[in-house]
């Protein structure tokens, strides 16, 4: 079992302020209350961008380790022009440098629409972490470049750690959410969504969510609760599809376990006193229990949100039979394991599935021998965060994971293109539930007799057989917990 500090090396990919040009935002109208962005421009790229709207209240007090609650309305502008709060976490060098509090549901949304119910692409995403660190607060999650190419994007803060994955005894005998208090979070992350986006010209009835590394952990959170389902219409998974394998199943009596040994670490009582005592600690306190008592946030199979092991609702066809893409970098070892397994069960599902390798190395470190595309490097691709996401501090930290040198790499005109071709293949998948675009791929669905995938770097390329697309970094290369030795 992983300590709870462990899954710090799991990726957070947060930038600090990028050179962003910010003017003065339109207001738009939530059905809860007005709201006040503001503008902000890359090179070809332009949007407007809304931080911090909350989309559930404060879960503080008696609200701790209780299911999301409504957010109270209000009448004046709110200005959502700075980020909100993190979520408690161990501090850490990754991360924007933003404060950090329980009063942390909150989401951002970045749109280039100029009026409401334009009925663009709804893009939702989830930040990776482990489960346990990270924020949606991010310049490389809220760069312009895919909401200028037609989508509205909105990346979400939710509960982590013991927060948002502790199950306990006496939790269960209060209700609902036991373990799954991030689950829940994310499901009225997509309720805000559907009641709320068209205001910013989205369309509540094409949201595709996505997410990398403990965010793809989410995604498939949602896609096995039946209680999210006809909330998202597609997914997208990066590097985060270890839920469907067997080995990767946390009973509600190993969680319940997990949960009584935080509970100890942090001298609540035991019986009708423990909650009590547990709600009334600070959150730094229980934190620090966490790590104590070596806590691992995981999706627990309760019974309700989580009727069974997500790898049995996969094998028995009762996930969202929603179009998916999933996939991971070459120099990762989920490409033999979790990335096939997953493709082979939602496509034996019948759904629409189509599996990608993402190869392709900025100039910098195409030039060093045995460097390979590690985790979380793709992001800043997808986003269109050339070459900003490149120097950030937490690239530079996995990019040993991949043999890489740990310095910022040049860059050339194949990554911009590689960058405009990723993006533009997401906002497609979004568009239309199908990822090839006119005159640029035809990426083949997978199936158990084809196994075709998309290997996305220069060229695009189309092959076969995820599971050889694996390159195991040199020798020596750092290896990111949380994911699959070689």
């Amino acid at each position: 079992m992983r300590s709870f500090a462990a899954l710090l090396g799991t990726l957070v990919l947060a930038l600090p302020a990028l050179a962003q040009t910010p003017s003065t935002g339109d207001i738009v109208r939530t059905k809860l209350g007005p709201v006040r962005g503001e503008m902000v421009t890359e090179p070809g790229a332009s949007a407007r961008i809304f931080r911090g709207i909350p989309y559930a209240a404060p879960p503080v007090g008696p609200l701790r380790w209780k299911p999301p609650q409504p957010v109270r309305a209000w009448t004046e502008v709110r200005d959502a022009t700075k980020w909100a709060d993190r979520c408690p976490q161990v501090q850490s060098n990754m991360g924007i440098a933003t404060p950090i509090s329980e009063d942390c549901l909150y989401l951002n949304v970045v749109t280039a629409a100029t009026k409401p119910g334009e009925k663009r692409p709804v893009m939702v995403f989830y930040h990776g972490g482990g489960l346990t660190t990270g924020t949606g607060n991010s310049t490389t999650y809220n760069h312009p470049k895919l909401a200028s190419k037609g989508a509205v994007v909105v990346t979400v803060n939710s509960r982590l750690g013991p927060f948002g994955y502790m199950a306990h005894p006496a939790l269960a005998a209060e209700g609902r959410g036991s373990g799954n208090f991030g689950t829940l979070d994310i499901r009225q992350s997509l309720e805000w969504v559907r009641d709320n986006i068209a205001a910013f010209g989205g369309d509540p009835n094409n949201v595709t969510i996505f997410g990398e590394s403990g965010g793809g952990a989410k995604v498939t959170s949602q896609l096995a609760s039946p209680l999210s389902h006809g909330l998202f219409h597609r997914a997208v998974v990066q590097s985060g599809s270890a839920l469907v394998t067997a080995q990767r199943n946390t009973s509600r009596e190993a969680a319940e376990a997990r949960g009584v040994a935080v509970a100890a670490a942090l001298g609540a009582p035991q019986g009708p006193g423990a909650l009590v005592a547990m709600r009334a600690a600070k959150w730094q306190d229980v934190i620090a229990a966490a790590n104590t008592a070596k806590f691992v946030a995981g999706v627990t199979v309760d019974g309700d949100i989580i009727p069974a092991p997500i790898n049995t609702i996969f094998a028995q066809g009762k996930q969202a039979k929603v179009p998916l893409i999933v996939g991971a970098n070459e120099g990762e070892a989920s490409l033999r394991t979790d990335v096939p397994e997953m493709a082979r069960l939602h496509s034996a599902a019948g759904a629409p599935t189509w599996v990608y390798n993402f190869s392709q190395l900025p100039l910098g470190w195409r030039r060093e021998k045995g460097c390979v595309a590690f985790h979380g490097l793709e992001l800043a691709y997808v986003f269109g965060a050339i070459p900003m996401g490149l120097t950030s501090p937490t690239t530079q930290g996995l990019a040993g994971g991949g043999g890489c040198s740990a310095r910022p790499p040049e860059h050339d005109a194949e990554d911009a293109r590689v960058s405009d071709e990723a993006s533009t293949i997401w906002v497609q998948f979004a568009r239309s539930g199908n990822p090839s675009v006119a005159k640029l791929v035809t990426w083949p669905r997978y199936t158990a007799a084809d196994q075709a995938y998309l290997d996305i770097g220069a060229p695009l390329s189309v092959k076969r057989r995820i599971e050889t697309a694996y390159v195991a970094p040199p020798a020596g290369a750092q290896r990111i917990p949380g994911t699959p030795a070689p």
